[in-house]
């Protein structure tokens, strides 16, 4: 495996990052972890390295082995591609580490690391316009991989794999599960794998339910990212306490409540209350994200925005533009979506049976191949 990039040794990955000490230490991924790191030279990188997978069944351990070298293969043929490298919020790739027999798996990226966005959704240190500036930038990034034929698919978009820079700017780091355009078609986690229940909250609910991948199931963890932006909330599968954890569950919770306490539909949303008093902050621009929301987590795929909606739905804001026209438009499109009803039953509750709302397997599957039709065409 030969890439037209640095390759580097383990023992120089441990120079980096002073043998990947703690003070260097920004985060997990699956199966890994990151580092900040700094060169002789005293550029700033930050490295990422997949740790070896401990069990005492060999063919468990073989497996997870595997996986690890075929993630590390996949993000170099991507980052070396033109594909992955004419985005600027896409990480730029150094180079990379392959010692398969001692299993020192790492990758090194030309990034000034500030933190990762799982870190800071939730503190004070991003303000209102910030968020929504990192909404719209990861929205066109994901709109510019939709654009390719064949596509690409993150299949899944979590605030832990998006690294901001020095400058706020949102980078896209972790592709652990793309599938498409130069990589093909990949199937890097299984539907019946444990293993990924920490990252379920932004995993498409089809896929949850039914192994089913859609066109559009990066508008739905897209969905989950955005609402931790705008109500200050980072889903994480560690931390659940319930079924009501979960995103879709949550936001339609907090949705109800407010129609409960006398709030008309036209004046719910989702906004944190210490962002309502920043500068910039309007209830329309609230709303109109919330409504774009629910129609990213709608069961029918089919009816999700594409992403270049979603982009346009998020130039429209207030906070950019200073104009209401197009926002008091979308929400007059919008009006007629039905919001999730809070039902009680067991279809609603429980991540693994929502998608079994009346809709068979095959069914779904012909919805996505015409929705995949659409989006190639």
């Amino acid at each position: 495996m030969e890439f037209s990039v640095k390759k580097y040794s383990w023992r120089e990955l441990e120079l980096l990052t002073d043998s990947f000490s703690e003070e260097n230490f920004i985060g997990n991924v699956k199966h890994g972890k990151v580092y900040r790191g700094k060169t002789e030279q005293g550029q700033e990188v930050t490295v990422k390295i997949w740790f070896r997978f401990e069990s005492k069944n060999r063919d468990v351990a073989n497996r997870h082995a595997n996986y690890s070298l075929t993630r590390l293969e996949s993000e170099c043929t991507f980052l070396t591609h033109p594909d992955g490298m004419n985005h600027p919020n896409l990480v730029k790739l150094i180079g990379y580490c392959c010692e398969v027999e001692d299993h020192h798996l790492g990758v090194v990226y030309d990034l000034r690391s500030k933190d990762t966005l799982l870190n800071l959704i939730g503190k004070d240190d991003l303000n209102w316009n910030q968020r929504m500036r990192l909404a719209l930038a990861i929205a066109r990034v994901l709109e510019y991989l939709h654009c390719h034929n064949p596509f690409y698919q993150l299949r899944f978009v979590h605030p832990a794999l998006i690294m901001l820079d020095q400058d706020s700017n949102p980078v896209l780091f972790d592709f652990f599960m793309l599938s498409g355009g130069i990589v093909g078609d990949k199937q890097f986690v299984s539907y019946r794998d444990k293993s990924h229940l920490c990252y379920l909250p932004y995993l498409d609910i089809y896929f949850n339910g039914l192994g089913v991948w859609s066109p559009r199931s990066d508008q739905f963890s897209f969905a989950i990212v955005l609402i931790g932006l705008i109500s200050k909330r980072a889903f994480s599968g560690e931390n659940w306490k319930d079924e009501t954890e979960q995103p879709l569950i949550w936001a339609s919770d907090q949705y109800h409540m407010k129609l409960k306490s006398g709030f008309q539909p036209n004046d719910c949303h989702l906004v944190h209350e210490s962002l309502k008093a920043e500068p910039g902050v309007h209830d329309l621009d609230g709303v109109a994200l919330t409504k774009m929301i629910f129609h990213c987590m709608n069961f029918h795929s089919v009816k999700r925005p594409t992403m270049s909606q979603i982009v346009q739905c998020l130039q429209g804001l207030h906070v950019f533009n200073g104009d209401f026209g197009v926002v008091e438009g979308l929400l007059k499109g919008w009006d007629s979506y039905t919001f999730p009803g809070k039902k009680k039953s067991s279809k609603w509750k429980g991540c693994l049976k929502i998608v079994c709302l009346g809709m068979k397997a095959d069914e779904i599957d012909q919805g996505n191949k015409k929705d995949a039709q659409q989006i190639n065409h």
